[in-house]
């Protein structure tokens, strides 16, 4: 008898057969990627040109906050806490929503200098990595359907995913990316688990996704959540309501697993958000619609408006789409319950986008600040979806379908001329740029129709058109996202740097540094010194609340304080020691220059108050809560010097109050009301003062809605620009007694708000006399690390050790070795502690509260998984062994020669509780050859 000659089996896979059999996946991920080098090759971005993607929030936040990452990775610095930014932060929680992403370790390899290089060439990867993944889900999905491999079109396909209009909005907020890409891979996670396969890759998938971003992760959850139904019951029919309580509750399991793997970055991160602003807002009392619905659908079309900042929801994912849409709801091959399921889905999440409290679920129960819609992009992926399930039946279309929808479409454009003339504001690039996509899609799939186009070519010419079209977007994109430039972006970074070293244990004591140009809102992070400006989402709701009552610019609703020039009390209770000037001298007599390098300059305050210095026990009557920032200053002085000097600042009234276009009216305590006279005109107030004292003048300015605030000075050409939208004490300089000045405040059309201005002359010889009382009895800072410090100081008499360290749970305060609770918080944010007469060892420690318990959590979470798959094996392995003798049985009765033609193994599936339909029962599949 003629033996059949056995093949080899190998061990291992080479890298050629890997990238042979992923060839679709790879092009999924370079082609995205290069047409963004392409965009950014037209528009300039270095080193093609002087341009930068930073802009927006990535200028003022991400940028920073990713720099301050790199220093602390290159100089291994502490992860847990800062001192650079907001007088001190919590870094872990900071890392969880900005900066946990595996790619941020690039960074580690690119010099300070390069840091914009980096962050572009992570955000490439990762919309790279959308595209790969889109095309993975999308492979999986067309075999599940199918039965069959995909071709090159679904390089094109994942493409309109990776480079979607939410992409192109929002790939400058870069740490939302990592979702973007994990989405499809957690839903093909999902696929695995309904039929009845392992939920590990699953649950790593969700663990990443909650690891690398707790915001982004809360709306796929919400999106997994309401998606589940639909998708086990198209998936699944015929089997009862215990199967899917069984399934239900495996998806459930995993889900939590999931979660409970990122407790190491999640706990910590819960509990120190319960002191921001994100945490305190309520579900709206009354529901809402925002806009019109036929606003929305026009989104999907190509050139529709694109929201960066504000405005209707980006849903365009690419014309053939929208045109596939069409056919998805009349082809006959795809079961009508699907249909339904996904198309009842679909109407939900177009409700979700019009309805607040809907649209304030999926933002996490919250409403953001600018940037809406920002779950969009999941409805893109079922959009693509769903459209690339038509495209595998493309031999159902009809011509006469193609006919009817080239028509329609083509009248509905013409249409659109006539009634959207408000909504879109380029309507003939909106209609033109329709019509040609929509006539040369149709186009060759009708000449594919007629037999005049082979499906090869027909693939070829798809992907080409949508390669274009995406190249279009892309371009379009990012010419109106902008870009900034990056030598101003950078200018003065090496001097800044260099005067920032300065500061550094000079003589071994602790001191916070400012600049008196703010142009970034996290300077202290992009240039890594002991700063008190910050601008993000977890900043402390308490310091944030504390800092606009003494007049530092900033609110917490809009997560932000940042210093300005401000007068010498609150630069003192800041510990603001050093203050740098990028470009021009400070003059100002409370600080002396130190050092200079270029055109930037150092200079060291007269005034140093330690961060943590004695005071009475009258600190405890401060009242910082008034509305006045130069009242909480007064009252401030008043509270240290034990009631001896009750005010400090005098206030100055207007001698003229003007304007244009506006009817003000006093409410007394420098706030004006106003009434615009006609919408349609710009307007003015213009606040007339004089200074009744020589000396140095400090204003406090807030105006709503204003456009610009500047204050001129009579016999000077020079103008003090101040931030129009947080109130904030601006330090105007010394002038003689009998100077006029004057505060402009200037708005848009149809713009118009109330006015609050205080203006004050600061008594010298009070303010020197309260600062001796002050400073005679301050910490001595001997050591300190980026998430501690400990110093020495001498009480001379019982009172309150205050220091200007902003409280947040995770902080342990000792006492000479003795641990001490924190439980009074001076001024509701800064650490406070009894001390009597004597000297004391002071010692702060931080470490982000629950990290303990969340790495615990994490560990027994993996080696629960890790127990749940052995068992899960284990008895796939049991019930394999319980069916060998009747698969033995049948290949003994028909023998080895029929083997292949009469033995169905899936048969047996059911012994395995998983789908006869799986992958896995077919060699030629993807997975079935990975398993193999």
């Amino acid at each position: 008898m003629k033996t059949r000659k056995e093949k080899p089996i190998k061990i291992g896979t080479s890298c050629r057969e890997i990238l042979q059999r992923n060839k679709l996946i790879l092009a999924a991920f370079c082609l995205p990627v290069i047409l963004m080098l392409l965009a950014f090759l037209v528009m300039g971005i270095y080193p093609a040109g002087e341009n930068q993607i930073a802009v927006i929030d990535m200028y003022h936040q991400y940028v920073p906050f990713l720099g301050e990452l790199q220093a602390k990775l290159q100089s291994g610095g502490s992860l847990f806490y800062t001192w650079n930014g907001a007088g001190g932060s919590n870094f872990w929680s900071l890392l969880a929503y900005y900066g946990a992403s595996p790619l941020n370790l690039i960074l580690v390899l690119f010099p300070k200098k390069f840091l914009m290089e980096g962050v572009t060439l992570i955000l490439l990867l990762k919309i790279g990595l959308a595209g790969s993944t889109m095309a993975v889900y999308l492979r999986a999905i067309v075999w599940e359907k199918d039965k069959r491999s995909a071709d090159i079109s679904l390089v094109g396909f994942a493409t309109l995913y990776a480079l979607c209009s939410y992409v192109m909005a929002y790939y400058w907020c870069i740490m939302w990316m990592d979702a973007v890409a994990l989405l499809p891979l957690c839903i093909l996670g999902l696929h695995k688990i309904l039929d009845g396969r392992s939920g590990v890759f699953y649950t790593v998938c969700l663990a990443l996704v909650v690891f690398i971003n707790y915001y982004m992760a809360i709306m796929i959850c919400i999106f997994i959540l309401f998606y589940y139904p639909v998708l086990y019951f198209i998936k699944v029919q015929g089997e009862s309501a215990g199967h899917f309580f069984k399934t239900t509750g495996r998806a459930v399991g995993y889900s939590l697993l999931g979660v409970l793997m990122s407790a190491v970055m999640l706990l910590p991160t819960w509990m120190s958000m319960q002191s921001t602003y994100y945490i305190s807002a309520d579900m709206p009392e009354k529901t809402e619609l925002y806009n019109d619905l036929l606003d929305i659908l026009n989104q999907m079309l190509p050139n529709a408006e694109l929201t960066y900042r504000e405005g209707l929801p980006n849903l365009y994912c690419g014309m053939f789409v929208v045109i596939l849409l069409v056919f998805y709801w009349i082809s006959r091959t795809i079961p009508l319950r699907e249909k339904l399921f996904n198309g009842a889905f679909l109407v939900f999440l177009i409700f979700s986008l019009n309805i607040n409290k809907l649209d304030f679920i999926w933002h996490g129960f919250h409403f953001p600040n600018q940037l809406p819609y920002r779950y969009t992009f999941m409805i893109c992926f079922l959009l693509i979806a769903m459209a690339y399930q038509v495209f595998q039946r493309v031999d159902e279309l009809r011509v006469n379908h193609l006919w009817i929808l080239l028509v329609a479409g083509g009248g509905y454009y013409l249409l659109a001329q006539k009634i959207l003339t408000e909504h879109i504001k380029d309507l003939d690039l909106f209609v033109y740029s329709g019509l040609a996509w929509l006539a040369l899609y149709v186009a060759i799939l009708l000449l594919y129709k007629k037999g005049r186009l082979p499906k090869n070519l027909l693939l070829i010419l798809t992907v080409i058109l949508l390669t274009c079209e995406m190249a279009s977007n892309t371009c379009t994109s990012i010419d109106q996202v902008g870009t900034t430039q990056r030598s101003n972006y950078y200018a003065n970074e090496a001097d800044i740097a260099k005067l920032a070293k300065k500061t550094e244990g000079t003589d071994g004591r602790f001191g916070r540094t400012e600049m008196n140009d703010n142009y970034i809102l996290n300077c202290p992070a992009m240039y890594h010194y002991k700063g008190i400006s910050q601008f993000s989402s977890s900043l402390n709701a308490n310091a944030t609340a504390l800092m606009e009552h003494i007049g530092v610019e900033g609110a917490p609703d809009k997560n932000r304080f940042n210093y300005n020039q401000t007068d010498p009390v609150t630069n003192a209770m800041l510990n603001i020691r050093y203050l740098i000037g990028k470009n021009l001298p400070i003059d100002d007599s409370d600080f002396k220059q130190i050092a200079k390098s270029g055109n930037s300059r150092l200079y060291e305050s007269i005034y140093p108050l330690s961060i943590g210095y004695m005071t009475a026990d009258t600190i405890r009557t401060w009242n910082y809560e008034q509305e006045n920032p130069f009242m909480v200053l007064d009252d401030y002085v008043r509270a240290v010097t034990q009631n001896k000097y009750t005010s400090v600042f005098a206030e100055i009234e207007p001698v003229d109050v003007s304007a244009a276009n506006i009817e003000l009216s006093s409410t007394g305590d420098g706030m004006w009301d106003s009434t615009l006279k006609n919408e349609t005109k710009k307007s003015k107030t213009i606040l007339t003062y004089q200074a009744q004292q020589t000396g140095k003048q400090y204003l406090f300015i807030e105006a709503d809605d204003a456009d610009a605030i500047t204050v001129s000075q009579e016999k000077k050409d020079d103008k003090i620009e101040i931030r129009n939208d947080c109130g904030s004490i601006v330090n105007l300089g010394e002038m003689d007694s009998g100077t006029e000045f004057t505060v402009t405040i200037e708005y848009k059309e149809g713009k118009g708000g109330s006015v609050v201005s205080h203006v004050c002359t600061m008594d010298e010889a009070v303010w020197q006399d309260a600062y001796k009382m002050l400073s005679a009895s301050m910490l001595d800072v001997t050591d300190y690390g980026d998430s501690c410090l400990k110093g020495t100081i001498n009480v001379q008499e019982d009172g309150v050790f205050v220091t200007s360290v902003p409280y947040e749970a995770g902080w342990k305060l000792k006492v000479d070795g003795h641990t001490r609770e924190i439980n009074e918080l001076i001024g509701g944010a800064w650490i406070s502690t009894s001390l009597s007469a004597g000297e004391h060892q002071i010692e702060l420690s931080f470490r982000p509260p629950g990290l303990i318990a969340g790495l615990l959590i994490t560990l027994a979470s993996i080696g629960l998984l890790i127990a749940a798959e052995w068992w899960r094996r284990r008895r796939m392995l049991r019930k394999l062994q319980s069916v060998l003798p009747a698969i033995f049985a049948d290949m003994e009765a028909v023998g080895e020669a029929g083997l292949t033609e009469s033995l169905d193994i899936p048969e047996h599936a059911e012994a395995f509780d998983i789908s006869s339909a799986s992958p896995l029962f077919d060699e030629s599949s993807e997975e079935a050859r990975d398993l193999h």
